[in-house]
């Protein structure tokens, strides 16, 4: 067995892997902390690990060499990178990685390649939510945000013109600025949401285009959101550009360390 453990600004991903089976992920808010002590908590027994991987912002507060199993850190783009390509089976892809910032990764042949990043990302949600709408949790924003229609918070390309070129009518033109008096907090939550995704996906285009990139993987815990995945799923329709969510996107960036571990 191998544990991977990402130590993330605002969050610690875990994940056991046997072999190619993920036999265990485990995603728990708050910033480093004693890992051994959470590892016993969540009944994951270290000392019957072969290896442990570590990658992450926080890593070094890990605490994990005390339990005298091999420890290896794993760089951050290599984790992601590997982690998306892996869990989309797909190669050649922009690795748009959303924690409390966004970082931006191409992954190609093995090499892992960051790019930028973005301070936008689930960390901008949480606090535009918090000090616009009152609200901290996140699972009750993304249900009042899939009520809402964010074209009353946001003025659209088809508010001005039929067609323009390529753009789609309904692409957003300028986030939060129709000012709509009528609109109600499940439209200004779709609107926040809008704003966030559409600037990590617009970010993810551009660097696909540039790269030359087959397409996009999202991952982290807000890849999964229904406003993520309603959000892409139009960046994919009107772009062209396949934008994957794949299964365990949370955990994605500890299961690529898990797996680089074993060849690096």
């Amino acid at each position: 067995m191998i544990i991977g453990v990402d130590m993330g600004a605002s969050a610690v991903k875990i994940c056991a892997l046997e072999g190619d089976a993920i036999v265990f992920t485990h995603y728990e808010h708050g910033r480093g902390g004693d890992i051994p002590a959470l590892l016993a908590r969540l009944g994951l027994d270290a000392q019957k690990a072969e290896l442990i991987a570590l990658t992450g912002l926080s890593a070094k507060n890990s605490g994990l060499e005390a339990l005298g199993r091999p420890v290896k850190y794993i760089p951050e783009p290599e984790s992601i990178g590997e982690g998306a390509c892996w869990l989309t089976g797909r190669d050649n892809l922009i690795v748009a990685s959303i924690g409390t910032g966004t970082a931006f990764v191409h992954a190609r042949g093995g090499e892992y390649e960051h790019l930028c990043g973005t301070g936008v990302g689930g960390g901008t949600l949480k606090g535009l939510a918090v000090k616009l709408l009152g609200l901290s949790d996140m699972r009750e924003f993304d249900r009042l945000a899939m009520r809402g229609d964010c074209g009353r918070g946001d003025l659209l390309i088809g508010d001005f013109v039929e067609s323009y070129g390529i753009l789609d009518p309904e692409i957003t033109a300028s986030n939060l600025a129709r000012l709509d008096p009528t609109a109600t907090d499940a439209d200004w939550a779709a609107g926040v949401a809008n704003l966030v995704l559409q600037i990590i996906g617009t970010m993810s285009l551009l660097a696909c285009t540039s790269s030359g990139a087959a397409g996009v993987a999202i991952i982290g815990a807000l890849a999964g959101t229904e406003p993520s995945r309603a959000n892409f799923a139009k960046f994919q329709r009107v772009y062209g550009k396949d934008f994957l969510i794949p299964e365990h996107s949370a955990c994605a960036t500890a299961i690529g360390a898990a797996r680089r571990a074993r060849c690096v």
